[in-house]
């Protein structure tokens, strides 16, 4: 899993049966620090976020099945959660 900024939508009037009732965002990976780290990606949201929130987003092609329950999602990148805040202790 790693942590993403949300920063846009896709509004697709024809796309994949299986994506009908989906919510697609493009995320921009980030590092603990909240600088972008890493290339934009295409995710199906589950957690109802929106442009600017800090998300939890799963790759793993397992994870989406189990969250859609079905093998034939035509994505790999979900988002899971929306991240209020968060507290790292260093050492």
């Amino acid at each position: 899993m790693i942590l993403a900024k949300v920063t846009g939508t896709v509004v697709a009037p024809v796309k994949n049966n299986n994506l009908d009732s989906s919510k697609l965002l493009i995320v921009q990976p980030i590092g603990l620090d909240g600088k972008p780290d890493g290339s934009d990606l295409l995710a199906i949201d589950f957690s109802s976020a929106g442009v600017g929130d800090t998300v939890l987003v799963a790759q793993e092609g397992d994870v989406v099945k189990q969250m859609t329950g079905s093998d034939k999602m035509p994505a790999n990148a979900i988002i899971m959660g929306v991240v209020d805040g968060m507290d790292i202790k260093e050492e």
